[in-house]
This record gives C-alpha cells, structure tokens and sequence, in this order.
C-alpha cells in the first residue's frame, strides 16, 4: 500500500497497463473511484441489451407463440416492453456478479492466509473490471449500428448452439479478450491486497468464474 494517490485517469491507466505496479495505489479511499468503472460497466450493459433485445421480433425471442398460433401483432405492448426487462435484468445480473464474485475471493484469500480488507478489494475490483466496461461500450455501439438481421442471426446462432459446455462458457462472458484481461487483472489485485503468491490468487480469482460456468451449464436452457 502506497502513500502517494495518484489521479483517477491516472491509476486507471496504469492499472491497464502495469497492474503489477499500480494496484499497490490502490486503496480503500478509492472504493469510489472502483465504483464509477462498475457503474459505467452496469449502464452500457443495460443499453447494449435493451438495444439488442428491441431489435429482435417477438416471435423469434419466444417462437412458441406462432406455434400456437398467437398473432404477435396484438402483443405489441409486451414486444415493447422486452427491451426494458433485459436491460434491468442485465443491470442486476452483472452488478450481483460483480458483488457476488468479490464475496467469494475474500472469503477464499482469507482461508488461505490472506490479510487484505474486504473494502480495498472491491475498490481493486473496480478498476479491474474496466475491460468488461470498455467491451460493454463496445457492444452498446454494435447494438445501435447492426441491422436488425444481422442481430437476429447472431442470436438465433447463439440460442441453437447444442453443445452445452460451449454454451455455459459463452454465458460466462469469459471466452473473449476482455474477459480474459479482467481475469489477469484481478489476479494481480487479489495478489497485492492480500499479499498472496501470484499462482494462488489466479486460483482464487477463477473460482467465482467457474461457479458461473457451473450454473449455467446446470440451468436450464
């Protein structure tokens, strides 16, 4: 833990880019500061998916309708209303993760010997999660440009996907470069709070990871 506080584009930046150097900036005081990352990473994914969601037709988000023959055209207030029910259950969902996801690597870096405060993490969490807020952004511009077809055949692609480990690993948002960066960073966070080996905070790190992974694949689909 360092003295010296540095700005917040500053240690944002620096946590990017050396987050073995910079996450030793980082400290409870900046809680705040982890909060506004989370709070833009909530707000773009509530966009991108209300966005996504109101460019897709009702009978291709719950086909059973036309198999029983309802005509979408008098459900127009509930087709309406689907682009607002994802964007709040996205907002929920990704902020519980975050919270949940921190719970859990407090708890397992504390059984493992750690000493670091619960406060420091979830500031630490924050930066760290700034690479699932920069794809989020990514996706809410995507979700505003891409045609309404070009959406449609991406999520029907996705819905039929029938292997089940592939799609509990989509699910999880890890599969890709951003999700991949957040882990790396988090490791090292877990690693400078609670003054644990690098090896065992990766670990540490991936569990809520794999507990989201578990969950989606037993879920239903």
């Amino acid at each position: 833990m360092s003295d010296e506080r540095r700005g917040f584009v500053e240690l944002t930046l620096g946590v990017l880019r050396g987050p073995g150097e910079y996450f030793k900036y980082v400290e409870e005081r900046d809680l705040f500061r982890g909060l506004v990352i989370v709070a833009l990473m909530v707000i773009f994914a509530a966009a991108s998916s209300s966005i996504y969601m109101s460019k897709i037709p009702l009978e291709v988000l719950v086909p059973q309708l036309g198999e029983v023959g309802v005509d979408v055209s008098t459900v127009g207030d509930v087709a309406g209303s689907m682009g607002l029910f994802s964007a709040v259950g996205s907002a929920v969902s990704v902020l519980a993760g975050w919270i949940l996801s921190t719970l859990i690597m407090h708890g397992l870096a504390t059984l493992a010997g750690g000493k670091g405060g619960l406060k420091r993490l979830f500031a630490m969490h924050g930066f760290a999660t700034a690479p699932h807020a920069l794809n989020h952004v990514l996706r809410t511009v995507d979700a505003y440009v891409s045609s309404s077809q070009s959406i449609v055949a991406y999520y029907t692609a996705n819905r039929d996907v029938s292997f089940k480990l592939l799609r509990a690993a989509l699910n999880t948002n890890m599969v890709t470069v951003f999700g991949v960066a957040s882990l790396v960073y988090v490791t090292y966070a877990v690693a400078e709070n609670y003054g644990v080996q690098r090896g065992r905070a990766a670990m540490i790190a991936l569990v809520p990871v794999l507990l989201f992974f578990l969950v989606s694949y037993i879920s239903p689909a």
